[in-house]
């Protein structure tokens, strides 16, 4: 039999006794070789085992949907996972695979029985979870009371290194120089980006020995803790749901300054405080940001995409703001960070284009309206068949069930059944909703264009502007009126210098 070996500790306890990624692996081993299994995959992670997007379990996932395992060790039910959920999932699709679960410490049998005890001793482990953070949340706040730093797993700050021993800092001198220049050298009217670049022209790496960008200067300038103050509580990860992308993510947030807690003496100053507030009221002086704005407006700012990488085009200057141009923001000025050979094009024969088929467009506005009638009539069925669709899916997630209903014994069977059923149903109906809320989202905008025809056809070329660009290689935009799209156009074609370009109806 064909077995994946499994081990994940949590970044805070990666050498704890008994839990450490080799020692586990070791005893996985010992196991599959005592019974006779070909191990195919030795899979690690070092990651909270509260959450299931893991990139290690995630492999562990495909490999089994690929069928090429027939057996899933792991040490405990813990280092699957500590999310009761979580196994429910876990073990669910390990069965719809044909495999099977092992554990070391633990011995599994695929009974009722069986599958009870495992759902027991996942929410044991949830529990158990919650109680080694409270725990470690109320060390690491006595510690910083006492006076040491609660150093956890990141790298630390550039400038400095931490003494495990007396839980302070220690100034690292050549990193301390490069800090109090930048500083320096900010103060001076330098800028973020120029700083950047000089550091890198002079070889110097930063914190993790990569290269030097705007925003790692803008941090190094906004951190307070070179000038000798270090507090611990000044933030906190909370997990929001994100309702752009459909799921939860962890942002952090700063506490109320009742919250913190001040360390005393943890931290050499490496500039002082004068110097550091005179880079602060610099940074951010709303004057300093006006006098940053450019003085050329590019109106496809923001709309242009390059033919060659799909990056965003930005405008830049040359000779001293003499000529202007378009630039794949993929294509780096800087040494060695070359990634896009598109080149720079010239802005006059863009816009001109542009504005040209622009005028073409609004010079016959018999168009737009003949567009506005017909999406007059398109605007209705779309969103017909997008509210019978969503009747459909309502109806299979009210038949699939809770997710773990499959772990209770009497259900399993109804649970399986309800699953086939909705992975069916949900197959046969996903086409039908990206259709119909394409063609909703296309009635949208005729929706729109209707609605202000009248306004359209008086438009003049008086103000066009370019509206929205989309997609690698191609270019969309419409005139507006009103701060509003009201009809895409076609054009820009055969022009050498604008290969990138590509304008179509939408």
């Amino acid at each position: 039999m064909r077995a994946i070996i499994y081990s994940r500790v949590s970044t805070d306890a990666q050498e704890r006794d008994g839990t450490s990624l080799d020692t586990q692996e070791r005893a996985c081993l010992e196991l599959a070789e005592g019974r006779g299994w070909t191990v195919v995959a030795r899979i690690r992670d070092s990651a909270s085992g509260y959450h299931l997007d893991r990139t290690g379990i995630e492999e562990v996932r495909q490999r089994l949907r690929r069928g090429e395992a027939d057996v899933l060790v792991s040490y405990a039910v813990d280092r699957l996972s500590r999310n009761q959920n979580h196994i429910g999932v876990l073990f669910d699709e390990v069965e719809q695979a044909g495999a099977q679960l092992e554990f070391v410490t633990e011995r599994f049998e695929d009974t009722a029985i069986g599958r009870f005890i495992l759902a027991a001793r996942a929410f044991i482990a949830e529990v158990e979870r919650e109680k080694i953070a409270e725990r470690t949340m109320r060390g690491k706040e006595e510690r910083a009371r006492s006076g040491r730093i609660p150093q956890a797993t990141g790298q630390g700050i550039y400038g400095y290194r931490y003494d495990v021993e007396s839980g302070k800092r220690e100034v690292v001198e050549e990193q301390a120089h490069t800090v109090r220049r930048i500083f320096e050298d900010f103060v001076a009217n330098g800028t973020c980006h120029g700083i950047a670049e000089r550091l890198n022209a002079d070889g110097i790496p930063a914190f993790a020995g990569g290269r030097w960008y705007a925003p790692t200067v803008r941090r190094v300038l906004l951190n307070e803790t070179y000038t000798g103050r270090t507090v611990y509580r000044r933030t906190i990860v909370k997990k929001v749901r994100d309702p752009l992308r459909g799921r939860w993510v962890r942002r952090v947030e700063e506490r109320g300054e009742s919250e913190w807690i001040e360390i005393e003496g943890a931290t050499p100053p490496i500039l002082s405080r004068a110097l550091f507030e005179r880079a602060k009221a610099r940074l951010e002086d709303p004057e300093r940001r006006r006098r940053r704005e450019p003085t050329r407006r590019y109106a496809l700012r923001g709309r242009l995409r390059c033919g060659e990488c799909g990056g965003a085009m930005t405008g830049h200057v040359v000779n001293r703001g003499r000529y202007h141009y378009y630039r794949c923001t993929n294509g780096s000025s800087s040494p060695g960070e070359k990634r896009c050979r598109s080149g720079y094009i010239r802005l006059e024969r863009i816009e001109a284009a542009v504005k040209g088929a622009l005028g073409d467009l609004l010079a016959t506005p018999e168009r737009l309206l003949d567009e506005a009638r017909r999406a007059a009539e398109e605007a209705r069925e779309p969103s017909a068949e997008l509210a019978a669709v969503a009747g459909e899916l309502d109806e299979v997630e009210h038949r699939q069930g809770p997710p773990c209903a499959a772990l209770h014994p009497r259900r399993l069977a109804r649970g399986r059944a309800r699953r086939g059923i909705a992975s069916t149903c949900g197959a046969s109906t996903a086409p039908r909703v990206a259709a119909a809320r394409a063609g909703t989202a296309r009635a949208d905008r005729r929706t729109r264009l209707r609605d202000d025809r009248e306004a359209t056809a008086r438009c003049t070329l008086g103000n066009p502007s370019v509206h929205r660009l989309h997609g690698r290689g191609r270019l969309w935009a419409a005139a507006t009126h009103r701060g509003r799209p009201d009809h895409g156009f076609q054009g820009l074609r055969g022009d050498p210098w604008i290969r990138a370009v590509n304008c179509s109806v939408w």
